[in-house]
């Protein structure tokens, strides 16, 4: 049972919803089984099933046991197989929430990390809170985007263990490809591995060792992007950066389709997937936290409704959302996830049970970014859909936005509005082994740019971009 501070953390305020899909003003009419409710009550109580699902319930095949999670130091290379050994326990167990960035969740009591779920039989399983469950200032926020995720480096340990226990991975498919994982810690590359995924199941998802659509080269199966905040989603009508789909329970659940998922488990998670979409629908963005001055960031609401309400959406009374996609030639940023995000994946999705068989409204000819809603925007950072830029007041100085970063794990810049980071002008020549490499955003290589966004196009002065920032604060 969760302690009670689960409930403190589940949404205050959830609608009374008619379905979900209508909730937002921007809906897409379409033929769709999502939740309907009858009562408030009705509602809460689906989205505290949700969030208890995402801390207690395997949805995906076990990975390794308990013991096996909390042995992984044993196989760290050196020096820091060593450090750890001579850590006392609950400073090496830090060192390994540390070394992935995961966390400890403070609504589910026990020392495993909330990214992952046990069977009760000491079997732990990933959930969706390895990407989805993250920290600003050191604190655990549901919901919020896990902008230190290190999957390349937890995986790569985990392949180790499993070489030297002689644990056989599950069988892939043939005709799977191979996907890269990302080189910076902090963004993910869940794209590539749903486009692997639904390469080999049919429309049934019954998995077909034969490609069900054109195979995607390289560049369509690395497509590296930050995990947006949970929050934003009640807003919206498409998911995802470019929204090139309506939003739907089902459409979540692609992200589960591991190969070695059998058709079946997938339609049986779908009622448990009803009530995660209700919690994700339903939870509140965080309150910043800091002090904030109040005659200052009412100055701000006037340069931000002049400059960025257009494309983001007003707040307070008469709050509005336009949910608008601006073209790729406009907003200037990285152009790789909508550039090489492959079509015909599109269509052999959406003509799949995932999306009802063709009944899901997609959007093909999408060539741009959704100015996604800034609710909670002082816990999102690092900003941009790949996470390439730390802070808001980078963002809103184009010209000296850093080409090489790194950030602390715990400190927050009130000044700024982001991450606490520090800048370089290239990689560290100390940074040699990959999990160091990780450390550092490295806005040269492919998908990681930091450019565009140059709004409002002839800047704002400093004394502008320290109102709006104040004023952001208070969303």
């Amino acid at each position: 049972m969760l302690p009670n501070s689960f409930y403190r953390y589940s949404p205050l305020v959830v609608p009374l919803l008619v379905g979900l899909m209508l909730a937002s003003p921007h809906a897409v009419a379409q033929a769709t089984t999502e939740p309907v409710y009858s009562s408030r009550a009705d509602a809460q109580a689906a989205s505290e099933r949700g969030y208890h699902a995402l801390l207690t319930v395997p949805l995906n095949p076990a990975l390794m046991t308990e013991q096996q999670y909390f042995d992984l130091w044993q196989y760290w290379p050196e020096p820091e197989r060593s450090k750890a050994a001579a850590a006392t326990p609950d400073q090496r167990r830090q060192m390994m929430l540390e070394r992935y960035g995961f966390q400890e969740s403070p609504d589910r009591p026990g020392p495993v990390p909330q990214q992952f779920t046990s069977d009760g039989k000491g079997n732990l399983s990933g959930s969706c809170l390895i990407c989805h469950g993250g920290p600003v200032a050191g604190k655990v926020v549901p919901g919020l985007g896990n902008s230190l995720l290190d999957a390349a480096t937890f995986y790569e340990d985990v392949r180790r263990l499993y070489a030297a226990m002689g644990i056989k991975r599950p069988p892939v498919p043939k005709t799977a490809p191979n996907v890269p994982e990302e080189p910076v810690r902090g963004v993910n590359n869940a794209w590539g591995e749903a486009i692997a995924f639904m390469l080999v199941r049919d429309k049934d998802l019954n998995v077909i060792d034969s490609p069900q659509f054109a195979t995607p080269t390289a560049d369509q199966l690395d497509l590296p992007v930050k995990t947006p905040a949970y929050w934003l989603s009640k807003k919206k009508s498409r998911f995802y950066a470019d929204g090139f789909i309506a939003k739907t329970h089902r459409d979540i659940m692609q992200f589960t389709l591991n190969f070695s998922v059998p058709r079946e488990k997938v339609l049986a998670n779908e009622e448990t997937f009803k009530d995660i979409y209700t919690w994700i629908n339903a939870v509140q963005s965080p309150k910043y936290p800091y002090p904030i001055d109040q005659a200052l960031a009412r100055r701000g609401g006037i340069v931000y409704a002049s400059n960025c309400a257009n494309c983001h959406g007003s707040y307070g009374a008469g709050a509005r959302y336009p949910e608008r996609l601006v073209a790729l030639s406009e907003v200037g940023t990285d152009p790789v996830r909508v550039r090489d995000f492959p079509v015909e994946f599109v269509k052999h999705l959406d003509a799949s049970w995932i999306g009802q068989y063709g009944q899901t409204p997609i959007y093909l000819a999408v060539k741009g970014y959704i100015a996604p809603p800034l609710d909670g925007v002082w816990a999102t950072a690092p900003y941009l859909h790949n996470g390439s830029v730390p802070t808001i007041w980078d963002l809103l100085t184009p010209a000296s936005r850093p080409s090489v970063w790194t950030r602390t794990d715990t400190g927050y810049d009130q000044q700024k509005l982001g991450v606490e980071a520090k800048s370089f002008d290239k990689l560290p020549d100390d940074a040699t082994a990959p999990v160091q490499k990780r450390r550092y955003y490295q806005t040269n290589v492919r998908g990681f740019s930091n450019q565009g966004h140059q709004y409002p196009p002839q800047g704002l002065s400093d004394d502008n971009k320290r109102a709006l920032i104040e004023y952001l604060k208070t969303l």
